[in-house]
Formats: C-alpha cells, structure tokens, sequence
C-alpha cells in the first residue's frame, strides 16, 4: 500500500463524507470501496479504513437535513490560524475555525470566494489520510469552478500553491478515488443508487459528488 505521513502546505491531504444517512453511506461506499470504519470521537463519526489504514472519515451532519450530503476535502496547513486569517483575508467565509479533531490535529472549514467549501487541516501526528494511490484511496482532488484562474490566485495566496481545477458551472471540491476500471465501477454504482454525471464523475444517492481514476488495484 503505497504510505504518506506529510503532505505539502495546499496539497489535498484529508477527506470526510458528511451527511443524512450516515448509515445508508456507509453501506454505499464499502459496498463499492471495501472500506470499514471505526467510531471515533462520539457524535457518529467515524475514520474510514481500507485494509486496516485510515483513508478519510464519515458522520453525520451536524446542521441535519437542511445542509444535505457532501464530500469536504481539506487541504494541508502546517500553519493552520495563519491560513485561516489569510482565506479571510482573501474574502472567504470562515465557518468553523481552528478546532481540535480528537488527539490527531485541528481543522478550519471555510467556504471560498466562489462558493466552494473546504477544509484546512493541521495534523498532530501523521499529517492526512495514510494510504493513498490506489484502489478505494484517494488519488486526488480537483477543484470545479466556473473561474479557474481566480479561484487559483485565491488558493496560491492562501496555502501558497494552486490547485488542480475544472471549469465548471457549480463550485465545488471533488475527491477521487481509484478503481479499476471506470466503466466497471459506473455499472455497480448505479446498481446501488449512484448516477453518473460525467465519465469518472459521479453523485452517490445522497447528492455527493466524487470522481474515480482507473487503472489502479481491483476495486
């Protein structure tokens, strides 16, 4: 299993999938990814484990059904009160600032000046999620924007380096994750809910969206 314990400052480093059915997506995704998941923390979150290694998190959400379903991805901050006064700076909304994630780090949740959420993380020990780069891993993380070169300068000033992005009418971050074929894999997600909105980009039953890279491992 291909190992990471740091991450660069702006580098997608963590993942977690919250939601109204925590259950139901539990289900989903090991249904589809082989993961597991161990409670952590109380409140019903829980890290999500592939082969024993932690690959992100799952829990409910903690505005309930109002706030809906979403992936957050969250980027790398060695120094994370510096980041978050640098996105305010740069006219982001800072919801949720500098809080303690258990004994493995803090985080910040902030929403971008075009309206992406996303996360920073400061970890404690490793720095991310440890297995990564194959299948039912993260491989990475695009950001959909409908500016790119904008959004860019945003992120380059906040955590100094640019992200991978997308044109794309909505503003979001999309994790992806790596399975074997993309074809194989769009069949059984649609089997179990999923749709696809675009080869290798798709929405679980929830309204998640998350994309998917082949040619890894045999997920």
């Amino acid at each position: 299993m291909p190992r990471r314990t740091s991450y660069v400052d702006g580098t997608p480093c963590w993942i977690d999938h919250v939601g109204v059915d925590p259950t139901g997506a539990k289900d989903f995704y090991a249904a589809l990814f082989g993961w597991e998941f161990r409670p952590e923390g109380g409140r019903g979150y829980h890290l999500v484990l592939l082969g024993g290694e932690i690959v992100g998190g799952l829990g409910p959400s903690p505005a309930g059904p109002r706030f809906g379903s979403a992936w957050t991805v969250y980027l790398a901050a060695k120094d994370l009160d510096a980041a978050g006064r640098r996105a305010e700076l740069h006219g982001a909304h800072v919801v949720v600032a500098g809080v303690p994630a258990g004994g493995n780090g803090r985080l910040s949740l902030a929403v971008d000046p075009l309206g992406a959420a996303f996360g920073l993380w400061q970890g404690a020990h490793d720095e991310g999620v440890v297995v990564v780069d194959e299948a039912g891993a993260l491989t990475g993380a695009a950001l959909h924007t409908p500016r790119p070169g904008e959004s860019g300068d945003f992120y380059r000033e906040v955590c100094g380096a640019r992200p991978e992005t997308e044109e794309a009418a909505d503003a979001r971050w999309v994790p992806r994750f790596g399975v074997a074929d993309t074809g194989t894999f769009e069949v059984l997600a649609r089997a179990a809910g999923a749709r696809v909105l675009a080869p290798g980009l798709l929405s679980d039953p929830w309204g998640a969206v998350f994309g998917v890279t082949d040619g890894l491992g045999t997920a």
